[in-house]
């Protein structure tokens, strides 16, 4: 079954964070259609706060029970481990 992810994903700045890549990410909700997705992204562009950044909505297609990541990953700060 495939399910539509609708995401936020506000870029921090340099002065929310070190790192200028990092993301708030937020996940808005889980839906049955790309279609409902969209419609709930059209509401939430109205909504404070997201409607200063409303380029940064993102509809991603997910598969259920299937692993979504897969391939590891790779500390990009010099003191995690």
């Amino acid at each position: 079954m495939t399910v539509f992810l609708l995401w936020h994903m506000r870029p921090l700045g340099p002065d929310e964070t070190n790192e200028e890549r990092e993301t708030d990410d937020k996940l808005c909700g889980v839906f049955s259609t790309e279609e409902r997705a969209e419609a709930a992204r059209q509401q939430l562009m109205t909504v404070e706060g997201f409607i200063d950044y409303p380029e940064h909505f993102l509809v991603d297609e997910c598969e259920v029970d299937g692993v979504q990541w897969d391939t590891g990953f790779v500390s990009l700060r010099p003191n995690d481990d």
